[in-house]
């Protein structure tokens, strides 16, 4: 059996036939590592003579924010190589004034690395990348595909779900581990360090947004005299969420018996439901939704005692903003990949996974209220600070 076939991890595969496939893939890897050499033009190079390196990622909001906790670590180690992060322009946001890449460029249109805006491949060729990171796990193939057509010479991917022949500086990652571990293994096996620094996403709020912050803080009639939570209800992800009114219960609950303020937060899209939302609740509930840029919205959540919310990009920037976090894992994926990754959040969720949304429905709605309650009351008084 060839070193291709062995690296495959097959309890990485969901579905069977992606893993006949992910075989499949090793028969070629001798056509597939002559074109990938024929594209490139130029030989592989060792690290330190990388000058420009490509990373690719899926690029919503909480894919990006795993990721940013090792970019220090790879400037560091590769301090004259300068890096480019290929996002969408909803994300790109985040890494706004983050000092350890040279770029954030807004070309990833869709779900995948290779779904580009019209000139994106353009302006990712013309760079002529030395090195790039293919750093998905989940769809993996876009990533090796993007990377070989642009002709970079070293390819750096995991090689667990097959396609080696795209990949001429291999690494494994560990089944199953958390996101923001697979890239931190990643960034310790090109740099040839340790995976052992923290995992909390970093993001870089300006004098502006803290100013905008403030703003919001006050307009919606905060009292500082009190903690504030806030809560994120909504969520892009169509699977395996818990139900809305399962969430509004476990905040009710806990406000009976402590006294705290509630602030909705969500995108400028959720204010009409999370305004008529509120007008339903039996306490004042500010919307803050669409009204600050990802980066101020950190700054929000910074004065914030914790966070409740479902499984969505506000729990990564309440990671990032250090608050105690409460979170409801989503049930269709794995537990240990979705779950918690900071000492400061807490996973609601019980020990079940890859759940439909019949059961990940009925499962939820069996769960204690007074227990989840009792789970969000103890975070808000670690936090040990009114906002």
């Amino acid at each position: 059996m060839s070193s291709g076939f062995a690296s495959i991890e097959p309890r990485a595969f969901r579905k069977k036939q992606n893993l006949w496939l992910a075989y499949a893939s090793e028969l070629g890897a001798p056509l597939l590592r002559g074109t990938a050499r024929i594209l490139a033009g130029r030989p592989s190079t060792p690290p330190s003579e990388w000058r420009s390196g490509l990373i690719l990622s899926h690029t919503h909001i909480g894919d990006v924010l795993y990721r940013t906790c090792s970019l220090p670590i790879l400037r560091q180690s590769l301090p004259d190589c300068e890096w480019t992060y290929a996002v969408s322009p909803a994300s790109a946001e985040v890494l706004s004034d983050n000092p350890h890449i040279h770029e954030a460029l807004a070309v990833v249109e869709g779900e995948d690395s290779w779904h580009l805006v019209r000139g994106g491949f353009s302006e990712l060729k013309s760079r002529r990348f030395d090195v790039v990171l293919c750093s998905n796990t989940l769809r993996h193939y876009p990533d090796l595909a993007l990377a070989a057509a642009l002709g970079i010479p070293n390819r750096i991917a995991f090689i667990d779900k097959g396609l080696s022949g795209l990949v001429n500086h291999p690494v494994s990652f560990r089944f199953p581990d958390s996101y923001a571990s697979y890239f931190r293994t990643m960034v310790a096996a090109v740099t040839n360090r340790d995976p052992d620094w923290p995992l909390r996403p970093r993001v870089y709020p300006s004098a502006a947004d803290e100013a905008r912050a403030r703003e919001l803080w006050w307009r919606s009639g905060l009292d500082d005299s009190k903690p504030v939570v806030a809560c994120s209800l909504r969520t892009r992800q169509a699977d395996g969420n818990w139900p809305q009114d399962v969430m509004v219960s476990i905040l009710e609950r806990a406000r009976e018996s402590r006294d705290f303020s509630v602030v909705l937060c969500g995108s400028a899209s959720d204010a009409p439901h999370l305004r008529a939302l509120a007008t339903t609740l039996p306490f004042p509930a500010p919307v803050i939704a669409g009204e600050a840029g990802l980066l101020a919205f950190a700054a929000f959540l910074e004065r914030c005692a914790a966070l409740l919310t479902l499984d969505s990009g506000p729990r990564h920037i309440g990671n990032a903003a250090g608050i105690p976090v409460v979170f409801a894992r989503n049930l269709s994926h794995s537990k240990v990949e979705a779950g918690r990754y900071c000492d400061t959040e807490t996973d609601l969720a019980p020990d079940v996974e890859y759940l439909t949304n019949e059961e990940t429905d009925r499962i939820t709605r069996a769960l204690s209220v007074d227990s989840l309650a009792a789970v969000l009351l103890e975070r808000i008084s670690v936090a040990g600070r009114p906002a």
